[in-house]
Protein backbone atom coordinates (compact mmCIF):
# COMPACT_ATOMS: atom_id res chain seq x y z
CA UNK A 1 0.00 0.00 0.00
CA UNK A 2 1.33 3.26 -1.10
CA UNK A 3 0.17 6.44 0.90
CA UNK A 4 -1.00 9.36 -0.85
CA UNK A 5 0.60 12.38 0.25
CA UNK A 6 -0.72 15.65 -0.21
CA UNK A 7 3.49 16.87 -0.99
CA UNK A 8 3.32 15.75 -4.02
CA UNK A 9 0.73 17.49 -5.72
CA UNK A 10 3.32 20.43 -5.36
CA UNK A 11 6.49 18.79 -6.50
CA UNK A 12 6.07 19.56 -10.02
CA UNK A 13 5.06 22.86 -9.72
CA UNK A 14 9.61 23.72 -8.59
CA UNK A 15 10.89 21.45 -11.30
CA UNK A 16 13.38 24.59 -12.43
CA UNK A 17 14.33 25.35 -8.77
CA UNK A 18 16.19 23.89 -6.25
CA UNK A 19 14.25 21.52 -4.11
CA UNK A 20 14.46 21.02 -0.84
CA UNK A 21 12.85 18.58 1.37
CA UNK A 22 13.32 18.19 5.31
CA UNK A 23 11.07 16.36 7.84
CA UNK A 24 11.44 14.25 10.86
CA UNK A 25 13.33 10.64 10.03
CA UNK A 26 11.22 8.16 8.15
CA UNK A 27 8.39 10.74 6.93
CA UNK A 28 9.00 8.88 3.39
CA UNK A 29 10.91 11.61 2.04
CA UNK A 30 13.45 9.34 0.36
CA UNK A 31 10.41 7.40 -1.01
CA UNK A 32 8.24 10.42 -2.50
CA UNK A 33 11.57 11.69 -4.35
CA UNK A 34 12.46 7.61 -5.97
CA UNK A 35 8.41 7.13 -6.67
CA UNK A 36 7.02 10.28 -7.54
CA UNK A 37 10.17 11.73 -9.09
CA UNK A 38 12.11 8.92 -10.62
CA UNK A 39 15.27 10.48 -10.30
CA UNK A 40 18.48 9.68 -12.98
CA UNK A 41 21.36 10.02 -10.04
CA UNK A 42 20.92 9.46 -6.65
CA UNK A 43 23.88 10.19 -4.59
CA UNK A 44 23.83 9.48 -0.37
CA UNK A 45 25.94 11.45 1.52
CA UNK A 46 25.87 8.48 4.22
CA UNK A 47 28.03 6.89 1.26
CA UNK A 48 31.80 8.04 1.11
CA UNK A 49 32.02 7.45 -2.62
CA UNK A 50 29.06 10.00 -2.76
CA UNK A 51 30.54 12.44 -0.46
CA UNK A 52 33.69 12.13 -2.51
CA UNK A 53 31.52 12.91 -5.60
CA UNK A 54 29.41 15.44 -4.67
CA UNK A 55 32.50 17.77 -3.00
CA UNK A 56 33.69 17.43 -6.71
CA UNK A 57 30.39 19.40 -8.13
CA UNK A 58 29.92 20.70 -10.33
CA UNK A 59 32.36 18.79 -12.63
CA UNK A 60 31.06 15.51 -11.68
CA UNK A 61 27.49 16.72 -12.93
CA UNK A 62 28.79 18.13 -15.82
CA UNK A 63 31.19 14.58 -16.86
CA UNK A 64 28.18 12.42 -15.56
CA UNK A 65 25.82 14.39 -18.46
CA UNK A 66 28.34 13.68 -20.99
CA UNK A 67 28.61 10.24 -19.82
CA UNK A 68 25.45 9.93 -19.98
CA UNK A 69 23.41 12.04 -22.55
CA UNK A 70 26.06 13.78 -24.42
CA UNK A 71 27.41 16.94 -25.15
CA UNK A 72 26.92 19.01 -22.48
CA UNK A 73 23.91 22.10 -23.09
CA UNK A 74 25.60 25.69 -22.63
CA UNK A 75 22.26 27.51 -22.83
CA UNK A 76 18.38 25.98 -22.13
CA UNK A 77 17.23 23.37 -24.29
CA UNK A 78 14.16 21.82 -25.21
CA UNK A 79 15.64 18.14 -24.16
CA UNK A 80 14.03 16.96 -21.04
CA UNK A 81 16.22 17.60 -17.58
CA UNK A 82 17.33 15.18 -16.03
CA UNK A 83 17.13 14.90 -11.87
CA UNK A 84 19.86 14.71 -9.61
CA UNK A 85 18.47 13.33 -6.10
CA UNK A 86 21.15 14.38 -3.13
CA UNK A 87 20.04 12.77 0.16
CA UNK A 88 21.66 13.62 3.99
CA UNK A 89 23.30 16.80 2.33
CA UNK A 90 23.46 18.13 5.46
CA UNK A 91 26.38 16.12 6.38
CA UNK A 92 28.51 17.49 3.87
CA UNK A 93 30.50 20.73 5.25
CA UNK A 94 29.68 23.51 2.96
CA UNK A 95 27.16 21.87 0.92
CA UNK A 96 25.55 25.29 0.77
CA UNK A 97 28.20 26.75 -1.65
CA UNK A 98 28.05 23.51 -3.55
CA UNK A 99 25.13 23.33 -4.34
CA UNK A 100 24.61 26.79 -5.22
CA UNK A 101 27.76 26.79 -7.47
CA UNK A 102 26.91 23.95 -8.92
CA UNK A 103 22.75 25.07 -9.35
CA UNK A 104 24.57 28.22 -11.40
CA UNK A 105 26.65 26.67 -13.60
CA UNK A 106 24.46 23.75 -14.98
CA UNK A 107 20.68 24.73 -14.22
CA UNK A 108 20.15 25.05 -18.25
CA UNK A 109 20.66 21.21 -18.14
CA UNK A 110 20.26 19.57 -14.76
CA UNK A 111 17.35 19.69 -12.22
CA UNK A 112 18.27 19.20 -8.44
CA UNK A 113 16.27 17.81 -5.59
CA UNK A 114 17.95 17.38 -2.14
CA UNK A 115 16.63 15.95 1.03
CA UNK A 116 17.50 15.72 4.44
CA UNK A 117 16.57 14.92 7.98
CA UNK A 118 15.03 17.27 10.67
CA UNK A 119 18.18 18.47 11.49
CA UNK A 120 19.00 19.53 7.90
CA UNK A 121 15.78 22.11 8.18
CA UNK A 122 17.53 23.95 10.57
CA UNK A 123 20.53 24.49 8.71
CA UNK A 124 18.92 26.19 6.09
CA UNK A 125 20.66 29.69 7.49
CA UNK A 126 24.11 28.24 7.91
CA UNK A 127 26.51 29.93 6.76
CA UNK A 128 27.42 30.06 2.96
CA UNK A 129 26.07 31.79 -0.27
CA UNK A 130 22.27 32.79 -0.25
CA UNK A 131 20.12 30.49 -2.31
CA UNK A 132 17.28 33.14 -2.17
CA UNK A 133 15.65 33.02 -5.59
CA UNK A 134 17.02 29.73 -6.69
CA UNK A 135 15.46 27.41 -3.55
CA UNK A 136 12.41 25.95 -2.47
CA UNK A 137 11.99 24.78 1.34
CA UNK A 138 9.40 22.07 1.74
CA UNK A 139 8.74 20.03 5.25
CA UNK A 140 7.22 16.86 4.90
CA UNK A 141 5.77 15.40 7.97
CA UNK A 142 4.20 12.00 9.25
CA UNK A 143 1.10 11.08 7.30
CA UNK A 144 -1.99 13.33 8.50
CA UNK A 145 -5.24 11.35 9.26
CA UNK A 146 -6.34 13.30 6.17
CA UNK A 147 -3.46 11.31 3.66
CA UNK A 148 -4.57 8.26 5.36
CA UNK A 149 -8.48 8.71 4.98
CA UNK A 150 -7.56 9.95 1.10
CA UNK A 151 -5.75 6.71 0.45
CA UNK A 152 -7.92 4.09 2.57
CA UNK A 153 -11.28 5.54 1.53
CA UNK A 154 -11.36 6.98 -1.59
CA UNK A 155 -14.97 7.54 -1.83
CA UNK A 156 -14.80 9.64 0.97
CA UNK A 157 -14.96 13.24 -0.85
CA UNK A 158 -12.54 15.53 0.87
CA UNK A 159 -13.52 19.38 1.04
CA UNK A 160 -10.82 21.85 1.35
CA UNK A 161 -8.52 21.81 4.44
CA UNK A 162 -9.69 24.49 7.51
CA UNK A 163 -7.42 27.19 7.09
CA UNK A 164 -9.79 29.86 9.17
CA UNK A 165 -11.52 31.10 5.98
CA UNK A 166 -14.81 29.07 6.74
CA UNK A 167 -16.01 27.63 9.95
CA UNK A 168 -15.18 24.49 10.76
CA UNK A 169 -18.02 23.11 12.10
CA UNK A 170 -19.67 23.35 8.71
CA UNK A 171 -17.28 21.27 7.07
CA UNK A 172 -17.37 18.60 9.97
CA UNK A 173 -21.39 18.61 8.49
CA UNK A 174 -20.57 17.22 5.77
CA UNK A 175 -18.58 14.69 6.68
CA UNK A 176 -21.35 13.34 9.36
CA UNK A 177 -22.65 10.51 6.55
CA UNK A 178 -19.42 8.92 6.95
CA UNK A 179 -18.76 9.17 10.70
CA UNK A 180 -18.46 5.40 11.45
CA UNK A 181 -15.96 4.92 8.08
CA UNK A 182 -13.80 7.33 9.63
CA UNK A 183 -14.01 6.26 13.58
CA UNK A 184 -12.86 2.73 12.16
CA UNK A 185 -9.78 5.00 10.06
CA UNK A 186 -9.12 6.47 12.87
CA UNK A 187 -8.71 3.80 15.37
CA UNK A 188 -6.18 2.00 12.88
CA UNK A 189 -4.36 5.63 13.05
CA UNK A 190 -4.24 6.28 16.55
CA UNK A 191 -3.47 2.89 17.11
CA UNK A 192 -0.17 3.24 15.64
CA UNK A 193 0.64 6.56 15.25
CA UNK A 194 1.37 8.64 11.75
CA UNK A 195 4.85 7.03 10.37
CA UNK A 196 3.93 5.38 6.95
CA UNK A 197 5.77 2.08 7.49
CA UNK A 198 3.47 1.47 11.15
CA UNK A 199 0.48 2.57 9.42
CA UNK A 200 1.05 -0.24 6.34
CA UNK A 201 2.25 -2.67 8.65
CA UNK A 202 -0.38 -2.65 11.55
CA UNK A 203 2.18 -5.17 13.33
CA UNK A 204 2.09 -4.31 17.36
CA UNK A 205 5.20 -6.13 17.89
CA UNK A 206 7.05 -4.07 15.39
CA UNK A 207 5.63 -0.94 16.44
CA UNK A 208 6.85 -1.24 19.82
CA UNK A 209 10.15 -2.55 18.60
CA UNK A 210 10.27 0.75 16.08
CA UNK A 211 9.66 2.74 18.99
CA UNK A 212 12.38 2.15 20.86
CA UNK A 213 14.86 1.96 17.51
CA UNK A 214 13.77 5.40 16.37
CA UNK A 215 14.43 6.96 19.55
CA UNK A 216 18.29 5.43 19.63
CA UNK A 217 18.14 6.85 15.96
CA UNK A 218 17.27 10.50 16.77
CA UNK A 219 20.45 10.28 19.21
CA UNK A 220 23.16 8.41 17.47
CA UNK A 221 22.33 10.40 14.57
CA UNK A 222 20.12 13.66 14.07
CA UNK A 223 21.05 15.15 17.75
CA UNK A 224 25.09 14.47 17.08
CA UNK A 225 25.21 15.72 13.54
CA UNK A 226 23.66 19.02 14.39
CA UNK A 227 25.36 19.61 17.77
CA UNK A 228 28.59 17.60 17.97
CA UNK A 229 29.28 18.34 21.62
CA UNK A 230 25.91 17.89 22.83
CA UNK A 231 25.41 15.38 25.69
CA UNK A 232 23.14 12.97 24.20
CA UNK A 233 21.93 10.78 27.39
CA UNK A 234 20.99 14.16 29.13
CA UNK A 235 19.13 15.18 26.31
CA UNK A 236 17.18 12.13 26.51
CA UNK A 237 16.32 12.31 29.43
CA UNK A 238 15.02 16.03 29.30
CA UNK A 239 12.79 14.44 26.62
CA UNK A 240 11.72 11.86 28.88
CA UNK A 241 10.78 14.41 31.52
CA UNK A 242 9.01 16.43 29.01
CA UNK A 243 7.12 13.36 28.27
CA UNK A 244 6.09 12.49 31.89
CA UNK A 245 4.59 15.86 32.10
CA UNK A 246 2.98 16.45 28.81
CA UNK A 247 -0.14 18.54 28.51
CA UNK A 248 1.08 20.39 31.59
CA UNK A 249 3.67 23.30 31.70
CA UNK A 250 7.21 22.64 32.06
CA UNK A 251 9.60 24.43 34.97
CA UNK A 252 13.30 25.26 33.58
CA UNK A 253 14.15 25.20 37.04
CA UNK A 254 12.51 21.89 38.03
CA UNK A 255 13.81 20.23 34.90
CA UNK A 256 17.34 21.43 36.10
CA UNK A 257 17.50 20.16 39.94
CA UNK A 258 16.09 16.71 38.72
CA UNK A 259 18.74 16.78 36.07
CA UNK A 260 21.66 18.80 38.62
CA UNK A 261 22.42 21.26 35.62
CA UNK A 262 21.99 24.82 35.28
CA UNK A 263 18.70 25.85 33.72
CA UNK A 264 20.41 27.53 30.87
CA UNK A 265 21.82 24.04 30.29
CA UNK A 266 18.23 22.50 30.09
CA UNK A 267 16.68 25.80 27.93
CA UNK A 268 19.90 24.39 25.37
CA UNK A 269 18.67 20.86 25.59
CA UNK A 270 15.07 21.87 24.78
CA UNK A 271 16.38 23.79 21.67
CA UNK A 272 18.20 21.07 20.43
CA UNK A 273 14.80 18.68 20.98
CA UNK A 274 13.09 21.07 18.57
CA UNK A 275 15.92 21.84 15.86
CA UNK A 276 15.83 17.75 15.45
CA UNK A 277 12.32 17.72 15.26
CA UNK A 278 11.76 15.51 18.20
CA UNK A 279 9.21 18.29 19.17
CA UNK A 280 7.85 21.40 19.69
CA UNK A 281 6.54 24.06 21.71
CA UNK A 282 3.09 26.20 22.15
CA UNK A 283 2.96 29.48 24.19
CA UNK A 284 0.41 31.01 26.33
CA UNK A 285 -1.38 33.28 23.30
CA UNK A 286 -1.98 36.20 24.60
CA UNK A 287 -5.61 37.38 25.07
CA UNK A 288 -5.90 39.13 28.60
CA UNK A 289 -2.77 41.80 29.84
CA UNK A 290 -4.05 41.86 33.45
CA UNK A 291 -5.12 38.07 34.42
CA UNK A 292 -3.17 35.79 32.21
CA UNK A 293 -0.18 33.79 32.88
CA UNK A 294 2.20 35.02 29.60
CA UNK A 295 5.95 32.88 29.96
CA UNK A 296 4.58 29.46 30.45
CA UNK A 297 4.94 26.82 27.22
CA UNK A 298 3.95 23.24 26.86
CA UNK A 299 5.80 21.00 24.93
CA UNK A 300 4.80 18.20 22.95
CA UNK A 301 6.93 15.58 20.81
CA UNK A 302 6.92 15.35 17.00
CA UNK A 303 3.69 12.22 16.89
CA UNK A 304 1.57 11.18 19.04
CA UNK A 305 2.85 8.02 19.05
CA UNK A 306 6.14 9.28 21.43
CA UNK A 307 3.57 9.70 24.12
CA UNK A 308 3.70 6.11 24.71
CA UNK A 309 7.20 5.75 25.79
CA UNK A 310 6.94 7.55 28.88
CA UNK A 311 3.62 7.51 31.31
CA UNK A 312 2.30 10.92 31.51
CA UNK A 313 0.68 12.59 34.36
CA UNK A 314 -2.66 12.71 33.57
CA UNK A 315 -4.72 9.97 31.56
CA UNK A 316 -6.47 12.75 29.18
CA UNK A 317 -2.56 13.94 28.59
CA UNK A 318 -2.12 11.13 25.22
CA UNK A 319 -5.25 12.51 23.51
CA UNK A 320 -4.45 15.94 24.13
CA UNK A 321 -0.65 15.43 22.58
CA UNK A 322 -2.76 13.70 19.42
CA UNK A 323 -4.94 16.86 19.00
CA UNK A 324 -1.69 19.13 19.03
CA UNK A 325 0.14 17.27 16.69
CA UNK A 326 -2.93 17.23 14.09
CA UNK A 327 -3.06 21.15 15.08
CA UNK A 328 0.66 21.81 14.70
CA UNK A 329 0.39 20.13 10.58
CA UNK A 330 -2.48 21.23 10.12
CA UNK A 331 -1.39 24.75 10.23
CA UNK A 332 2.27 24.15 9.14
CA UNK A 333 2.30 26.34 6.16
CA UNK A 334 0.72 29.02 8.09
CA UNK A 335 2.81 29.21 11.45
CA UNK A 336 5.75 28.28 9.89
CA UNK A 337 5.79 31.64 8.18
CA UNK A 338 8.64 34.34 9.36
CA UNK A 339 4.95 36.37 10.01
CA UNK A 340 2.13 33.45 10.09
CA UNK A 341 -1.51 34.55 9.77
CA UNK A 342 -2.47 31.93 11.97
CA UNK A 343 -0.54 31.39 15.74
CA UNK A 344 -1.10 28.07 17.70
CA UNK A 345 -0.96 28.27 21.51
CA UNK A 346 -2.89 27.72 24.53
CA UNK A 347 -4.64 29.97 27.40
CA UNK A 348 -3.74 30.06 30.88
CA UNK A 349 -4.70 32.58 33.39
CA UNK A 350 -3.56 33.29 37.71
CA UNK A 351 -7.22 31.68 38.59
CA UNK A 352 -6.16 28.37 36.48
CA UNK A 353 -8.06 28.69 33.98
CA UNK A 354 -6.86 26.93 31.02
CA UNK A 355 -8.28 26.00 27.13
CA UNK A 356 -5.58 23.28 25.34
CA UNK A 357 -5.24 25.20 22.30
CA UNK A 358 -6.05 28.33 20.92
CA UNK A 359 -5.63 29.56 17.18
CA UNK A 360 -5.75 33.18 16.43
CA UNK A 361 -5.22 35.89 13.84
CA UNK A 362 -4.73 39.44 14.55
CA UNK A 363 -8.09 40.29 14.16
CA UNK A 364 -8.42 37.66 17.32
CA UNK A 365 -9.84 34.19 18.31
CA UNK A 366 -10.67 31.88 15.37
CA UNK A 367 -10.68 28.77 17.17
CA UNK A 368 -10.86 27.52 20.88
CA UNK A 369 -10.43 23.88 21.37
CA UNK A 370 -10.51 22.14 24.81
CA UNK A 371 -9.42 18.21 24.78
CA UNK A 372 -11.40 15.75 26.71
CA UNK A 373 -12.03 12.01 26.87
CA UNK A 374 -15.59 12.37 27.28
CA UNK A 375 -18.18 14.85 27.07
CA UNK A 376 -19.13 14.94 30.44
CA UNK A 377 -15.59 15.37 31.19
CA UNK A 378 -16.23 19.48 30.01
CA UNK A 379 -15.00 22.28 32.09
CA UNK A 380 -15.94 25.52 32.15
CA UNK A 381 -12.82 26.90 30.68
CA UNK A 382 -14.45 27.24 27.43
CA UNK A 383 -17.59 29.04 28.94
CA UNK A 384 -15.10 32.00 30.34
CA UNK A 385 -13.17 32.24 27.08
CA UNK A 386 -16.55 33.68 25.30
CA UNK A 387 -15.71 36.56 26.45
CA UNK A 388 -12.89 37.01 24.12
CA UNK A 389 -15.38 36.67 21.13
CA UNK A 390 -13.90 33.73 19.61
CA UNK A 391 -15.20 32.67 16.17
CA UNK A 392 -15.43 28.85 17.33
CA UNK A 393 -15.43 27.18 20.60
CA UNK A 394 -15.09 23.33 20.32
CA UNK A 395 -15.01 20.26 22.07
CA UNK A 396 -12.67 17.85 21.05
CA UNK A 397 -13.61 14.54 22.29
CA UNK A 398 -11.90 10.91 21.94
CA UNK A 399 -15.81 8.92 22.24
CA UNK A 400 -17.03 8.26 19.17
CA UNK A 401 -20.25 9.30 17.31
CA UNK A 402 -20.49 12.55 18.97
CA UNK A 403 -21.55 15.84 17.02
CA UNK A 404 -23.89 18.31 18.76
CA UNK A 405 -23.79 21.84 20.67
CA UNK A 406 -24.03 23.31 23.65
CA UNK A 407 -24.05 27.28 24.69
CA UNK A 408 -22.72 27.68 21.48
CA UNK A 409 -20.36 24.97 22.37
CA UNK A 410 -19.90 22.26 19.70
CA UNK A 411 -18.23 18.78 20.84
CA UNK A 412 -17.02 16.82 18.20
CA UNK A 413 -15.55 13.28 17.70
CA UNK A 414 -11.88 13.74 16.82
CA UNK A 415 -12.44 12.10 13.96
CA UNK A 416 -14.13 14.84 11.90
CA UNK A 417 -12.24 17.08 13.76
CA UNK A 418 -8.78 15.60 12.26
CA UNK A 419 -9.93 14.63 8.61
CA UNK A 420 -10.60 18.66 7.86
CA UNK A 421 -6.79 19.51 8.86
CA UNK A 422 -3.92 19.12 6.08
Amino acid sequence: MIIDRAISDRLAHFKDKLLFISGPRQAGKTFIIEHQLKPALELNMDVAKDRLAFRQFPDFIVNWYRTTRGAFPRAASTRRKPLVFIDEIHKVQGWRNLIKGTYDKTKQAVNYVASGSSAFAMRRQDQGDSLAGRAVWLTLFPVTFREYVKTMAPEIVLEQPWKAQTPLTDLVRKYLPHQKRLRALWENYAAYGSFPENLVRKDPVFYRQWLEDYVAAMLDRDLKDLHLAKDVERVYHVFQLLLAGLGSTYSLRNLAETLQVSPNTVKSDIRALKQVLWGFELPVAGLSKSRQIRKEKKFYPVDFCFSRLKEPLSDGAPFECTVACLLARGLASETSEVLGRLQLGFYRDYDRREVDFVVRDKRGIRLAVECKLKVKNSSGALDYLARFRPTERILAVEEPNIFGTDRGIFSISIELLAVNLE
